[in-house]
């Protein structure tokens, strides 16, 4: 497989798991989670933390389990991105004037760059919407 399908499928699998569910949390009617902090399930940390942040929803409240979980896959992204920038600056100066391969370095580089940015846009909104509903 190639570098650029694996960012690709990295992106699309990051929009679809973390920025669509908690997109259509805030639009739902219902908790699917009504009662997860009750029972023998108070005492536990998760839900212990989640009353100390003034939250009782562990899985999408502010220091929810969707929260630390984008954050997660944005730092690794984010180094992943870093990796191959330096691929591509690396493919990019030892060219030595091949236009392919000139070509292919710029390509890795750009790329790179619009994960980023998609990464980043997708955080920023998953973030929003998660505080928004929390």
């Amino acid at each position: 497989m190639s570098k650029a399908f694996l960012l690709r499928l990295i992106l699309v699998s990051y929009t679809v798991l973390f920025f669509v569910p908690a997109f259509t949390a805030s639009v739902s009617a219902f908790d699917l989670f009504p009662d997860s902090c009750s029972g023998q399930a108070q005492n536990s940390p998760v839900c212990q933390q989640a009353r100390q942040q003034g939250t009782n929803d562990p899985i999408s409240g502010p220091g929810g389990i969707i929260n630390k979980a984008a954050n997660i896959i944005a730092v690794i992204t984010g180094i992943a991105a870093v990796i191959v920038i330096i691929i591509g600056g690396l493919n990019f100066i030892t060219s030595s004037g091949n236009a392919e391969k000139t070509a292919l370095a710029r390509r890795q580089i750009l790329g790179a760059l619009i994960a980023v940015v998609i990464v980043a846009l997708a955080w920023t909104l998953t973030t929003f919407i998660i505080n928004l509903i929390g």
